[in-house]
Parts: structure tokens; C-alpha cells; sequence
């Protein structure tokens, strides 16, 4: 599961076996955050991945208590978080794109993380792994596939949705 939250920063927090352990976890990097000054009295906006569950009515329902933060709702599902449908990944990875061209992307240099370093070193890995993939049909009734994503070998590309995610929320042509 991603979770993605961001005020002019986008922000990862990786999901837990155990969800109480999770929303602890997600507390106290709320908690980190705010210690910085600039950061303090931000509001937050949280951004779920939402899939196959109900893992953004979850985060809601644990966390909404938590001051100055609030959780993105899709209005056309009626549901809290985002659906990242083939559609939202073409437009995530398109405006990502133009932006990392356009040099408009930057990662700050003190990262809000248990271990910055790995943090770094992950996000550059799927980076250059996250791609689209095609897939032939089985048979000639079937139709070729095409995705986007980073999963190859077993690996992971939480962290650039979640950076994604970023990029398509705080562009001001996206309605929020």
C-alpha cells in the first residue's frame, strides 16, 4: 500500500504487516515533519493509493483526528483516495516527465526519513526501472497489454507513484 501526503513536499510512508503499527508509524512521521519550523503549522493534504481495498477509508477513519490534516476525497467515487487507474498513471507519468525535463522536480536535501540515504537510493533505483511494459497476447483473440510500472523482478515503485502522485496533485491545472 502507498500512502502520499504533501505540502509543497510529497511524502511516502510505507505500509506495515500490522496496521496498528502502520498508523503509529504515519503518526510519528507526521510528528517529524512538524518539527521542522517551516512545516509546523502546515495543513496536509493525504493522498492513499486506493486499489482493490478499502485502504484510504482505513487511514481516514484512524487518523482524521490528527490536527491541520486532511484526506484527499474523490467526489465521483464518493470514496477517500486515489484510484490510479491505467489513465491517472499515463497523466502521472506524462507531467512527471515534462517536469523532470523542464527541471521543476527537486528533492530536498534534508529528507524526512527514518534512513535518508536508503530513502535516496530507493527512489533512484525504481526510477530507473519504473517504465511501460508490454505484454503480448496469448493468443490472436487477445489484445497486446501495455502498463506502466516498476514491479520487475520483485521490486517495488511505491516510492515514484508516491512522487508522482505529488506532481499530479500540486499542478494547479489539477482540480483538487
Amino acid at each position: 500500500m502507498l500512502l502520499c501526503f504533501f505540502y509543497h513536499v510529497t511524502v511516502c510512508v510505507y505500509a506495515c504487516e500490522d496496521p496498528s503499527k502502520h498508523f503509529a508509524l504515519f503518526a510519528q512521521h507526521v510528528a517529524m515533519i512538524r518539527q521542522d519550523p517551516a512545516w509546523m503549522l502546515s495543513h496536509i493534504t493525504v493522498f492513499v493509493e486506493r486499489n482493490l481495498g478499502f485502504e484510504a477509508e482505513h487511514h481516514y477513519r484512524e487518523l482524521r483526528h490528527m490536527e491541520n490534516l486532511d484526506f484527499y476525497y474523490d467526489a465521483q467515487s464518493e470514496r477517500h483516495g486515489i484510484l490510479t487507474t491505467n489513465e491517472v498513471k499515463h497523466s502521472m507519468v506524462a507531467i512527471t516527465n515534462a517536469m523532470l525535463k523542464e527541471g521543476r522536480v527537486s528533492i530536498v536535501d534534508r529528507l524526512v526519513s527514518r534512513d535518508p540515504a536508503l530513502l535516496r537510493a530507493r527512489l533512484k533505483e525504481q526510477l530507473q526501472v519504473y517504465s511501460y511494459q508490454f505484454k503480448k497476447a496469448h493468443n490472436v483473440f487477445g489484445r497486446d497489454a501495455v502498463a506502466l510500472s516498476g514491479k520487475i523482478g520483485g521490486m517495488k515503485d511505491d516510492i515514484v507513484i508516491c512522487l508522482q502522485l505529488g506532481i499530479l496533485f500540486s499542478t494547479p491545472s489539477r482540480p483538487r
